[in-house]
């Protein structure tokens, strides 16, 4: 039997993950020709993490830095677009849905915790080098890792058994073996999942390359080239959070390095890596997503 993947027969079988509950009423709800913004708001309340998250992208937008927002109102929705309520919604709605199944060899709880910490990551660069909104960033994080859940739940024996047979090799050897497999990789499938569901192919390709970032043909100082290495940055720093304790200096190391790639200082990198490992656990803690406490770096004179 083939295991090849079809991605529009995926779709109509209904083998692919997508939002639910709550957060799905509220994409329907943004997508809406003529969106009744008090009615979402009340939407988004329901939910603590949607709200919560929200309102910190609020804040990082508000003109008026003297006067902190601490509640969703239609001001909020306007200020934040309903573009990126819709994308918050899909991503977190993926998160609480999606936390255990079928594949075996998948270990759903790592998975999740490590792709909010990239999402947590993600958003915290977004907010020191302006390449993209910082929510559109954070759900991009969030959703990077997406078609690894996707061939867990549409082909769950062939693909536990190619992570049982390729536990510790290279990145890019998984992805041969999955295309050998499955006809596609994991990150391929993401992008077309992302297009799908009406993300930005900015954000897509971004997703799509940001395990190599130098295998692109993007002009190198191009925004889409950027923001592939931006990705990359954050998926380093998610490494870093889940990355065993005694791996964990020369890891740091490695990272510090590589900040020159999107313009950044070593502070502003070291800043940015301390705010993940905050965000990260609060925001596990909401999701119900393990996470763990990690000692801050410090910053040099």
């Amino acid at each position: 039997m083939s295991e090849m993947i079809d991605f529009q027969e995926l779709k109509t079988s209904n083998k692919l993950p997508s939002p639910q509950g709550v957060m799905l009423n509220v994409i329907r709800l943004c997508q809406r020709e003529h969106v009744a913004l008090p009615e979402l708001a009340r939407q988004i309340q329901v939910d603590p993490m949607l709200t919560g998250r929200l309102i910190k992208i609020a804040n990082i937008l508000n003109p008026v830095k003297t006067r902190k927002i601490a509640s969703i109102s239609t001001d909020v929705l306007i200020l934040v677009g309903v573009h990126t309520v819709r994308h918050l919604a899909l991503g977190i709605s993926l998160v609480t849905s999606f936390q255990s199944g079928a594949c075996a060899g998948f270990n759903y709880g790592q998975f999740w915790s490590r792709s909010l910490a990239m999402a947590c990551a993600a958003q915290a660069l977004a907010e020191r080098i302006r390449i993209a909104p910082v929510a559109e960033v954070f759900t991009c994080g969030l959703l990077a890792g997406i078609g690894q859940l996707s061939l867990a739940m549409a082909r769950p024996e062939p693909y536990s058994g190619l992570l049982a047979r390729h536990r510790g090799t290279l990145p890019a050897m998984r992805m041969q073996a999955e295309i050998a497999l499955f006809g596609i990789n994991h990150l391929h499938l993401a992008a077309l999942m992302m297009a799908d569901w009406g993300i930005p192919r900015l954000f897509g390709d971004a997703v799509r390359f940001h395990e190599s970032p130098h295998s692109t043909d993007f002009a190198a100082d191009s925004r889409q080239q950027r923001l592939v290495q931006l990705l990359h940055v954050a998926a380093r720093i998610a490494d870093l959070c889940i990355t065993r304790d005694d791996q964990r200096e020369a890891d740091i190391a490695l990272l510090l390095d590589s900040a020159v790639s999107i313009d950044l200082s070593r502070n502003m990198l070291v800043a940015a890596i301390n705010q993940t490992s905050r965000e990260w656990r609060d925001s596990g803690a909401l999701l119900q997503v393990t996470t763990r406490p990690l000692p801050l770096l410090a910053e040099v004179d």
